[in-house]
């Protein structure tokens, strides 16, 4: 189970997200008078930090993933309006970004970030009953699909986006520069053993100018070591970037899924989420965020996405 936060390390004593929260719209920004409570979760050599808003009765439970850009603090707005209607909501932070504490950030691959979602989803189903939808943001849509492949748990899946970097034109989007990828790639892939611990800041490979579509937000997030600014190992890039989904799109039979993709979307446009989506053979539903940035802030897109997310919690519980 989920220990509390003691002596560990603190979002309270975190200066990145506050600076980060204070360049969001008013109507998101973290209330101070009702932050999430800190706790802390072993799985495997990792303890993973988790940002959660508890609810002795909840009729379901929101699991929110992050990408490579955020960490769970920075999700805590759509926890906050999930937590106001009633929902329990933990978001974690995955190895080698926000607090979670890591016993050598070099030994890092993907398959460990799938891990930890894994074990947060299996985690919350040991101690509640209700049922469980898991919320993926960005690079955190497709991990969430995974561990609910893996699991079989969730009763609904929820993503702003599917990024399969198995697909070219994902690869150029997702690069700093569209040129880099076919560069980068087959560096990575032939990256000598020795050289796999090799940190390589996220800023300099990743499309971080387009994680939002406000350039003096988006800089404050890519200069955050807790969050876009983080450097992570040559062989979690490259781990990334071979990866499969758990299970084919076609054969995924688990739950309905629910995209809330951001309509002006300028690091993963709609159509490589759809190559994914339109695949899926489950119930499922589109809602694209007006005038919403990769980080979906902006308004109606912000206030669409709170709707479609409640009423599709919603229906999960009453199903359950």
């Amino acid at each position: 189970m989920p220990e509390m936060a003691t002596s560990r390390p603190t979002y309270v004593n975190e200066a990145g997200w506050r600076r980060i929260d204070a360049l969001l719209p008013g109507a998101i920004r973290q209330d101070p008078a009702n932050l999430p409570t800190e706790e802390w979760l072993a799985v495997g050599r990792f303890l993973v930090h988790l940002d959660c808003m508890r609810r002795p009765v909840a009729a379901a439970s929101l699991i929110l993933v992050h990408g490579c850009g955020g960490n769970g603090r920075l999700l805590a707005p759509y926890a906050a309006f999930a937590s106001a209607a009633g929902y329990e909501t933990i978001a974690p932070d995955l190895p080698g970004y926000g607090l979670t504490q890591v016993p050598s950030k070099g030994a890092i691959r993907y398959q460990d970030w799938r891990d930890v979602v894994t074990a947060v989803v299996e985690t919350q189903a040991r101690r509640t009953a209700a049922p469980i939808v898991i919320f993926g943001l960005s690079m955190g849509g497709m991990l969430a699909y995974d561990a609910t492949a893996r699991t079989s748990i969730p009763a609904g899946l929820v993503a702003t986006c599917f990024f399969d970097p198995r697909e070219p034109a994902a690869r150029r989007g997702g690069a700093r520069w569209p040129w880099m990828a076919p560069v980068i790639e087959p560096l990575l892939m032939n990256l000598p053993a020795f050289l796999q611990d090799w940190p390589v800041p996220m800023r300099l490979v990743v499309n971080m100018r387009s994680v939002s579509n406000d350039p003096e937000l988006s800089e404050v997030i890519a200069t955050d070591p807790r969050a876009g600014g983080s450097a992570m190992p040559a062989g979690f890039l490259r781990t990334f970037l071979a990866s499969e989904p758990v299970v084919a799109p076609d054969a995924f039979d688990v739950c309905p899924v629910l995209l809330v993709h951001p309509a002006d979307d300028r690091w993963t446009d709609v159509s490589l989420s759809r190559q994914f989506f339109d695949r899926l053979k489950v119930p499922k539903r589109l809602v694209m965020l007006g005038n919403a940035g990769h980080f979906p802030i902006e308004e109606p897109g912000a206030g669409d996405l709170r709707i479609a997310l409640l009423d599709f919690l919603a229906e999960r519980s009453l199903r359950s």
